[in-house]
């Protein structure tokens, strides 16, 4: 989730800014989450020659201020940051891809991206895009979504569970019904979900191609919506139990 993401998130919760402001600015948002002042760090700069943004001036002095969070975290962050330039759709507009960090490609173990072909959403693996080949398929994200919601919904899956995992799948079940009636809070039940997603799936295994045995050459064309497809999915470190295509 970037700066605008976190921007339509945080006016979607209602969040009051640090001004009168009545939205959130994204810009705002990227400079926090680029400060190293967050985990205490103060860079000394100089103004001399003009420069209105400064110039480093000797080394940092970490503790300087009060850290919000450590500098783990901070590390984690930049890396979540450049990922996601990787997977976001149109700024601020949408969550293009709730499952990100998650999927990956049955046939090779590399992740699987969002990515276009003929202008439609996909998900594909990541080494058939950076033309090493592998199934040469792709998943249409709007039909692997759906697919995936209903099955995390089915009243069965909560059924097997107890306790605090139970309680985290219920409260997903609930976002994934809030969103299929309340599309003026589209935006924010997607961040909800993707949070969620995060907490309750270990990982998605994606067979595109359903049950291949070789993989296409890198020059094949990506083929959409093989039949046959399906994914395996894991929820904490329980079992991996298979999801169909829908459609």
């Amino acid at each position: 989730m970037g700066s605008y993401a976190i921007a339509n998130y945080l006016d979607g919760k209602k969040v009051p800014t640090f001004t009168n402001s009545e939205n959130w600015d994204h810009t705002t948002i990227d400079y926090m989450l680029r400060n190293r002042a967050t985990y205490g760090e103060y860079q000394p700069k100089s103004f001399a020659g003009g420069h209105k943004k400064g110039v480093p001036n000797g080394p940092p002095i970490p503790n300087y201020y009060p850290a919000v969070i450590d500098r783990n975290t901070y590390e984690t962050a930049q890396i979540a940051r450049k990922q996601n330039l990787a997977n976001r759709g149109r700024k601020g507009n949408e969550l293009a891809n709730i499952f990100g960090g998650l999927t990956r490609c049955a046939y090779c173990g590399n992740e699987f991206v969002l990515h276009r072909v003929t202008n439609i959403q996909v998900l594909a693996c990541a080494q058939d895009l950076n033309g090493i080949g592998c199934s040469r398929t792709a998943w249409t994200y709007r039909d692997f979504e759906i697919t995936l919601l209903a099955f995390l919904a089915h009243p069965a899956l909560a059924d097997r569970l107890q306790g605090r995992q139970k309680d985290k799948l219920i409260e997903l079940i609930d976002r994934i019904v809030d969103l299929s009636t309340n599309q003026e809070r589209s935006y924010p039940l997607r961040v909800d979900i993707a949070v969620l997603l995060k907490e309750i799936v270990t990982e998605i295994i994606v067979h595109s191609a359903g049950d291949i045995s070789a993989p296409r050459l890198p020059s094949a064309q990506i083929s959409k919506d093989v039949r046959g497809r399906y994914s395996e999915i894991r929820l904490w470190d329980g079992q991996l139990d298979r999801c169909l295509s829908l459609s």
